[in-house]
């Protein structure tokens, strides 16, 4: 029991302290519960709000047989006055007021109740798309976000007409879902998502479908994918087989890359046909690859790519064979060594005229690029106008025939004008070698290696066959679209 002198010497103003401490520490109790009642009571439309309230009540005073005028009781223990436990906020747990002034001032005080109320808003978790729900004419190469608000996302399902579920990744945090993988052209896709947030769950269902292309455009490659190693001087060629009406977004599919390094550039060689190839002639043992990543790419007027290609290639040994008219000699290199010399006999200085049309027999001078390979090639004069019964006409099997252009100019065996090789010219416009020399060049050379012939009347046409190197880079690099 305290008397005044402990009021006196502050015992009383320690009690006051610990009062208000715990009648905080029981409110704030009592709003926690009830906030985590109504947490776990289901999913109220957002934003949800839950309100408590505690009220705390006065001590009995004098008149009712509590302690006597200027006595405070102990602190209590948890227990009421029979000794059972009170819960938070029943009568029996309630707190006298702490006093400091004279009886009556004590019983004012604590006649009065306390009421706490406390509001908790809880944002409801929502769930976004990108394309938005019922979205028609979706580009099947963007990928597909699904983000969450207010929560994360618990479940991510996006499937196709058939079921399967397409492939995504989860954020770190689980507020943002990306499809990782390329989607149909013309097809409709389900999203379904679960996002939950403190007080429950969001469930969100959506649909939109892909474009539908007017026409599909498809990519070629030259050299084509079996051909795993190449020469020196071969472009890389892509072949659309529809000309694109946007030229530029077509080029901009296109890539080249290279080990070691090189400058290149893209040069339109017809409305379908673009050629690449670097500054100078390609390093030997270069690493090639180029990429045609059309797939889902606006060519212009309602076309698109078809499919992405790939092509990875090695540039082997640098073979070039130098040619001059003036010795009538065929120097051959493998790698700036000489390796071979050949005696030749090119296109006669001759020219005649059919249906008003005159063609020439010389062999052009020029850099051609080795294409095709023939054990056996069927040649006729009719192929470039030039009638077969005419006086100058042929129609022949010729043995071991390299294409060098598309005009159809060859090296090739001709055992019939060995006496002139190394003389003078008797072709019609091929390069003419003896049988032994020809199975050797035959075996030696392939797609990509290089014949220079110099020397003659006539030059060869930049556009015949890949007569890329007889374009000036500066004029080839104003051949790209971009």
């Amino acid at each position: 029991m305290l008397d005044s002198r402990d009021l006196e010497n502050g015992t009383a103003t320690g009690m006051m302290h610990y009062e208000k401490v715990r009648m905080r520490l029981m409110i704030v109790g009592a709003v926690a519960a009830l906030a985590l009642t109504a947490c776990s009571t289901g999913t109220p439309t957002s934003p949800a709000t839950v309100t408590s309230e505690v009220t705390v009540g006065a001590a009995p005073n004098a008149s009712t047989g509590s302690s006597p005028a200027g006595e405070v009781p102990p602190p209590p223990s948890g227990d009421s006055a029979t000794g059972a436990a009170s819960p938070p906020g029943s009568a029996a747990g309630t707190l006298l007021s702490p006093t400091s002034g004279s009886p009556s001032d004590t019983a004012a005080t604590t006649s009065a109740a306390t009421t706490a109320t406390t509001t908790m808003t809880v944002n409801r978790a929502q769930i976004n798309t990108q394309p938005k729900n019922g979205a028609t004419g979706v580009s099947p190469i963007t990928p597909v976000v699904v983000t969450a608000k207010n929560g994360e996302l618990a479940a991510v399902a996006m499937t196709n007409p058939e079921g399967r579920e397409v492939a995504g990744t989860l954020s770190a945090d689980k507020t943002r879902w990306t499809s990782t993988e390329p989607l149909g052209y013309n097809r409709s896709y389900t999203i379904s998502a679960t996002a939950k947030d403190p007080v429950g769950t969001n469930d969100s269902t959506s649909k939109f479908t892909t474009l539908k292309p007017k026409q599909k455009v498809f990519p070629s490659f030259f050299p084509n994918p079996q051909m795993k190693t190449v020469g020196v001087g071969q472009p890389m060629v892509v072949i659309f087989d529809k000309p694109p009406v946007d030229r530029a977004a077509a080029e901009k599919t296109l890539t080249v890359k290279t080990v070691p390094a090189v400058q290149g550039a893209w040069y339109w060689w017809d409305d379908r046909t673009l050629h690449y190839r670097p500054k100078t002639y390609w390093k030997p043992g270069t690493k090639i690859t180029v990429t045609a990543k059309v797939y889902g790419v606006n060519f212009g007027a309602g076309m698109y790519g078809e499919t992405d290609r790939t092509l990875n290639l090695t540039i082997g040994d640098a073979k070039i064979a130098k040619i001059d008219d003036a010795t009538k000699q065929m120097k051959v290199y493998i790698n700036d060594k000489l390796n071979r010399t050949v005696p030749v006999s090119m296109g006669m200085d001759k020219t005649t005229t059919v249906n008003g049309k005159k063609i020439s027999f010389v062999t052009p001078s020029g850099t051609y690029v080795a294409q095709e390979k023939y054990k056996v090639k069927q040649m006729s004069s009719a192929t470039y106008g030039l009638p077969t019964s005419y006086d100058l006409g042929y129609d022949k099997a010729i043995p071991l025939a390299v294409r060098l252009s598309g005009s159809g100019i060859f090296i090739h065996s001709a055992p019939w004008s060995v006496a002139d090789q190394g003389v003078r010219n008797v072709s019609h416009g091929c390069i003419n070698i003896k049988p032994t020399d020809a199975t050797w060049f035959y075996n030696t050379f392939s797609f990509g290696d290089i014949v220079q012939v110099t020397g003659t009347s006539t030059q060869l046409e930049p556009t015949d066959g890949f007569g890329d190197w007889n374009i000036p880079w500066n004029q080839w690099v104003q051949g790209s679209a971009l």
